[in-house]
């Protein structure tokens, strides 16, 4: 009797990319602040992230390392659903204050931003 033996599953790799939603998303939010977001990257160092930009690429030029790209796009994701949620929360004012700010705060770090007073107050 002849026993065969399948191949063992390997597991599917996990993307390293932000969806396409996600990105649509954190661009909206980019362009909510445009006029308050600073880049803290030294000049050439990587892509500046706006509005308008390809946020998978912006990644891959701040983290030079497939696995930090990876961690990256997948924590932009959790922060992206998480800023929708919390969102709808302050909406009917079930949020706790500062949530939303410090769930923006790290997404806008992680494309190597950080808000800016637009009055120049510091």
């Amino acid at each position: 009797m002849m026993t065969t033996y399948s191949k063992p599953a390997t597991p599917e790799r996990i993307s390293n990319e932000v969806t396409t939603t996600t990105c649509y998303y954190i661009r909206k939010l980019l362009a909510t602040y445009s006029g308050e977001l600073q880049s803290f990257i030294a000049e050439g160092a990587g892509l500046i992230a706006d509005a308008k930009s390809d946020l998978n690429h912006v990644l891959e030029s701040l983290y030079l390392d497939e696995p930090d790209i990876s961690v990256m796009a997948r924590e932009l994701e959790v922060l992206a659903q998480l800023h929708r949620s919390l969102s709808g929360q302050v909406k009917d004012s079930i949020s706790i204050p500062g949530q939303l700010a410090e769930v923006e705060r790290r997404i806008f770090w992680i494309l190597g931003l950080k808000r800016i007073d637009p009055s120049g107050k510091g």
